[in-house]
């Protein structure tokens, strides 16, 4: 069952007004029948995020202006930080998946050495990088509140929780 996390305002990170979406254990029955990272890129692909890769999460805190981003831990575990400096951190272990709205500060701030983690984009976007540094901070807090919600939820398509948390 996902569940819906509100992260709020947290300048220089604009963090958004839709709530993180975290689905526990969403990739599980995946991973049991292919731990092949490309398993998952093609099942986010599917469900309509692309512009996929394959590696880990930085270690500062950083967001994306332009667009939402879906992450799944194909392996080990972790510990997230979403909001930015002095919000709360949270697990992310093997199967779990989360998708974070444009605007949304994380960083890792632990992990086992196995931790790896597939990402995607909404319709393929390219991200921007930002690390709350911008001199136009009201410019890039517009553009990530600006940002469209997907058509699709990265782990059920058409009926889920994007349709049910982000339905605006």
């Amino acid at each position: 069952m996902a569940r819906a996390i509100r992260i709020e305002e947290n300048p220089p990170f604009p963090n958004h007004p839709l709530p993180v979406i975290y689905y526990p254990n969403a990739l599980t029955d995946l991973l049991q029948k292919s731990e092949s990272p490309e398993s998952i890129l093609d099942f986010f692909s599917e469900n309509g995020y692309s512009n996929g890769w394959v590696n880990g999460i930085y270690d500062y805190h950083h967001f994306h202006s332009n667009t939402h981003e879906v992450l799944g831990c194909i392996a080990g575990q972790s510990t997230v930080q979403l909001g930015g400096p002095g919000k709360d951190e949270y697990a992310f272990n093997k199967g779990d998946v989360i998708l974070i709205p444009a605007g949304v500060a994380h960083k890792l701030t632990g992990s086992t050495d196995d931790f790896k983690i597939v990402g995607a984009y909404p319709n393929g976007q390219q991200p921007d990088m930002q690390r709350g540094e911008a001199s136009d901070y009201d410019a890039v807090q517009k553009r990530a509140y600006d940002t469209l919600v997907p058509a699709t939820d990265p782990v059920t398509k058409y009926k889920g929780p994007v349709q049910e948390y982000w339905d605006l």
